[in-house]
């Protein structure tokens, strides 16, 4: 068949119901709320990118996003039964394309719809969906040396339908696994000549980091505070770097620091030059989030890479427990191998952070999150309040709801936030002359919420204040989603609601660690109508905060930063935030 470019759309009115395996068969149940009985094919689509549309905040027909793919090949499926509106199917994978196999790439269930010109894409059932990652499977031929693995993925496109995607893959084995070059592509002429630019690439980098960590003095042990996601020091690293210097250690040990925005950009080769010249030049790098170079870089044994990580904990899914999924990382080269010591708040994230960084526990050391050193300290609390209150005058004397979501969108580049699921004039007409509700969006998010000038004296934007700790001093409410904003504000032992009006999209597309209507340390609400409830009710749920805030910081301190100081620059035997108190 030659490839067609066609116009597609998601259809909410085709769904997969009911999925399992029985041997090489696949069996599969599909509702239909269409009138006229279908022609349903196994179609393999070539889109330009998956990816989510750029929503116009004036656009109030998000759901029916067309967009446009080339048609490569489109298979009948014959049902073996139909009662009503179901079809069912029993599709034998060995004789999917005639005789054959399907084709590797990627499936989608597909029809077409009498009066569309439109091909419509079968989406799947919320139940369904939750199954798919045990719908995987991996039929082993050739004495194992070969395999065809049938593994499903699953995309959305407008926070409420999914679509299911079959991948078809024929593998063989990879004896080389640990060398990243051992790759297919290496089989082109091309391939080769890209995998061999890219060898000789990362060979002078290490080649560089290598001459320059011979150059490094001995004597004085030396420290470098390290960014590749925001231009300025922040959060734990500003905490440990500052009480360096309150404890007058910067005389025994040398401080340098590298902050830049690199994740997702072009550097140039003075730039990266530049680093590697930082990073041999240190005994100790301390970082607190992804840093890409240690992709691939290796660092001298006696080099100790800390990575103090910028978040709690959240619901997302991140890192090697989104490993076999979408985002997957490499199974031998990806930076969170490389940490000698990962920093975490508590005992209890331990296990979390074990699956995420892949790594094993004794690598992690719980110590406390040094951002949150002296957090609820009396004066520091005084302090910032006066500070909010004589830059928001209009917020004294009222209680402040705080809404602070994550984004939506595939990453940075594409992130949004779909304020029509909030109803302004609602906000508006409860909060009155009791409550301000202040917006605090995520950096990554590029939409930003339309107040009316009228409404300012109840609704904010406070998107532009740069650290969110500081407000929670002033917050009596907080409304948060998938956000790890919540761990920290549960120290406040104040309410915590959470919005999240596509819960059930997310868990499924996006990837969580656990069930968040199971989990919360608060009220879930999935609609605005139970969001709005809740407040005009206070049903807080806050028993589940203060349980939360137990389990997470029954030994909090505010010493933290002294015991990653102590342990790790000074190597004195570790001790317990309950003992150092």
């Amino acid at each position: 068949m030659t490839p067609v470019t066609v116009n597609y759309v998601n259809d909410p009115k085709l769904r997969i119901t009911e999925m399992s395996w029985e041997r090489i068969n696949l069996l599969l149940t599909i509702e239909s709320d269409h009138d006229e009985e279908l022609v349903i094919c196994m179609t393999r689509i070539v889109f330009p990118t998956d990816e989510v549309p750029n929503f116009d905040e004036d656009d109030d027909n998000e759901q029916e996003t067309v967009l446009t793919g080339n048609l490569i090949k489109e298979i009948p499926l014959e049902p073996y039964k139909r009662e009503g509106n179901k079809y069912y199917f029993l599709l034998n994978l060995s004789a999917m394309d005639g005789s054959s196999f399907l084709e590797n790439g990627r499936w989608r269930i597909t029809t077409w719809v009498t009066g569309s010109d439109a091909l419509h894409i079968c989406t799947i059932s919320h139940e369904a969906a939750y199954k798919l990652p045990e719908m995987c499977r991996i039929f082993s031929y050739g004495r194992g040396k070969y395999s065809y693995n049938v593994y499903f993925a699953t995309f959305c496109n407008d926070s409420t339908n999914i679509v299911p995607v079959m991948n078809s893959r024929f593998m063989i084995e990879n004896p080389k696994w640990r060398d990243r070059f051992a790759v297919s592509e290496r089989r082109t002429l091309n391939g080769k000549f890209r995998c061999v630019l890219k060898r000789v690439k990362l060979s002078m980098i290490q080649s560089a980091y290598d001459f320059y960590s011979h150059t490094r003095r001995p004597g004085k042990k030396n420290i470098l505070f390290m960014s590749e996601t925001k231009p300025y020091i922040w959060g734990n690293l500003k905490f440990i770097d500052q009480r360096i210097k309150e404890r007058g250690l910067d005389k025994e040990f040398g401080i340098s620091y590298t902050f830049r925005q690199a994740v997702g950009r072009n550097s140039s080769a003075g730039s990266w030059l530049k680093t590697v010249r930082k990073l041999a030049a240190n005994d100790y790098i301390f970082v607190d989030d992804f840093v890409p170079i240690f992709n691939f870089l290796k660092l001298t044994e006696d080099t100790k890479l800390i990575q103090v990580w910028h978040a709690g904990v959240g619901f997302k899914s991140v890192g090697y427990s989104r490993f076999g999924g979408k985002s997957s990382p490499h199974p031998e080269y990806n930076c969170h191998r490389r940490y000698d010591y990962v920093i975490t708040g508590s005992e209890s994230l331990v296990e979390v952070y074990s699956e995420v960084f892949g790594l094993p526990r004794e690598n992690f050391l719980p110590l406390g999150m040094a951002r949150l050193d002296g957090f609820l300290d009396e004066d520091v609390i005084k302090s910032k309040t006066e500070e909010f209150y004589a830059a928001h005058p209009e917020c004294k004397g009222k209680k402040l709801i705080l809404f602070s979501p994550t984004f939506r969108g595939s990453g940075q580049k594409k992130a949004h936030y779909d304020y029509s699921q909030l109803d302004i004039d609602r906000i508006y007409e409860f909060c009155g002359n009791e409550y301000i509700w202040a917006f605090k969006m995520h950096p990554f998010t590029h939409n930003k919420p339309k107040i009316p000038e009228e409404y300012g004296d109840r609704i904010i934007d406070l998107t532009q204040e740069k650290n969110i700790n500081d407000l929670y001093y002033v917050t009596d409410i907080m409304i948060t989603d998938y956000s790890s904003a919540y761990y920290e504000f549960s120290l406040m032992e104040r309410p915590i609601l959470f919005f999240t009006y596509d819960r059930e999209v997310y868990e499924i597309v996006r990837g969580v660690h656990k069930s968040i209507k199971e989990t919360a340390p608060g009220k879930v609400c999935d609609t605005f109508d139970e969001l709005m409830t809740a407040l005009e009710t206070k049903d807080y749920e806050l028993d589940k905060t203060l349980k939360f805030r137990e389990e997470n910081f029954s030994n909090y301190d505010g010493h933290a930063a002294d015991r990653i100081i102590d342990q790790i620059l000074l190597g004195k035997e570790p001790e317990s935030p309950e003992s150092s108190k």
